[in-house]
């Protein structure tokens, strides 16, 4: 890698990284990447327009509009189906599950009752024991 390159390499991982980060994969975390990427392509936008204020006018209007249909596109969705908006690929694939017909049946509550349970090293069972956090009042 040479230094010229080195910044163009490291500012595109940058931005890039806004939508490969290990997340959460629904609507609403999409929505978030889209929204900061369309803020700095609004702001690249602004910047390379140059001097004329008439013109950057306009640009900035144009993505205020922008910002307004992401935003109608996401209440649409929120109104129509709002549990789609938070819900994931796992939890869908897991409500899938009998529909598919991967999964052969519902466990039954005395059967999860009866499986053996974990513990966690460290994990606190007494409230009690908890450190009083602020000096209490």
């Amino acid at each position: 890698m040479t230094p010229e390159h080195g910044w163009f390499e490291k500012v595109s991982g940058k931005f890039l990284s806004l939508f490969t980060r290990k997340e959460v994969k629904t609507p609403l975390s999409f929505f978030f990447s889209v929204s900061k990427a369309y803020t700095l392509v609004l702001l690249a936008a602004l910047y390379l327009v140059g001097p004329d204020a008439n013109l950057k006018v306009h640009v900035f209007h144009i993505g205020l509009i922008g910002y307004l249909v992401l935003f109608l596109g996401v209440y649409l969705f929120a109104w129509c189906r709002p549990k789609h908006l938070v819900y994931g690929e796992t939890g869908h694939r897991a409500e899938s599950r009998f529909a598919l017909g991967t999964e052969q049946r519902e466990i039954e509550p005395a059967e999860l009752a009866a499986l053996p349970g974990t513990t966690r090293e460290g994990m606190v069972t007494d409230p009690k024991s908890l450190p009083i956090v602020g000096g209490g009042a």
